[in-house]
């Protein structure tokens, strides 16, 4: 029987051979357009607010290469984030913004599909970083968080973020518009099980997510980026 995965890929034209997905997405931004302030920490994040146009041009130049599966704009994004950009006005508001950000790779994928219209429908999927990701010090390649960062810490992070999404994807204009949820650049055990246990409380919550999958930074070969071995 075939897995949730594999139906959805199936459905994405994916049979019988490796799903490309987009990939680099910030660094390329900041590329191709070096005029653009990313200097409030968010990265691609940021300019899905402020540039949003750009971000659908980035979005429809991966699916135009045969990206099976692109990510949203998300991959640092959190309410506090937002908040402490002057993005939101509070943690509240919030929500409407990660929405416009997710918003913007569902109207690149139908944008695509108009032109296109004998290809498949692309995969999308919610991009969440780790908590390094929104520290601006490249920690989520080292996963040295500071003795002051506790698993309790990074738990509340990412249970706070998932459920933010959770109530984006309610959203009428988002619902079944998200096919995947992809938390990217874990680098260590401890926070990859303050990531399980907060997947797990939604389900004891019965807060529904599209299916997820969890990827890693690396140190060496074998190794997760704050060097323990990967299959620990």
């Amino acid at each position: 029987m075939a897995s949730t995965l594999e139906r959805l890929l199936a459905r994405a034209g994916v049979v019988g051979r490796p799903a490309i997905l987009d990939g680099g997405f910030g660094q390329l931004l900041a590329d191709e357009a070096p005029e653009l302030d990313l200097s409030d920490g968010l990265w691609a994040s940021g300019v899905a607010v402020r540039s949003p146009g750009m971000v659908r041009a980035i979005h429809r130049r991966f699916l135009e290469a045969g990206a099976d599966i692109i990510s949203t704009a998300t991959y640092q994004a959190s309410a506090q984030g937002y908040v402490a950009a002057g993005i939101a006005a509070d943690e509240a508001a919030a929500d409407n913004v990660m929405a416009a950000a997710l918003e913007i790779a569902v109207d690149a994928r139908n944008e695509h599909m108009s032109r296109t219209p004998v290809c498949s429908r692309p995969l999308i999927a919610a991009s969440l970083g780790s908590i390094g990701a929104t520290l601006s010090n490249l920690s989520e390649y080292t996963g040295d968080y500071g003795h002051g960062m506790t698993e309790t810490n990074i738990r509340k992070f990412h249970l706070q973020r998932l459920l933010l999404l959770a109530r984006c994807l309610q959203m009428p204009r988002l619902r079944e518009q998200i096919d995947l949820v992809a938390i990217e650049t874990i680098p260590s055990l401890m926070e990859t099980s303050a990531v399980v246990s907060a997947l797990h409380d939604l389900s004891q919550r019965r807060v529904e997510l599209p299916p997820t999958w969890i990827s890693f930074t690396a140190s060496t070969d074998g190794c997760v980026g704050h060097g323990e071995p990967i299959e620990a």
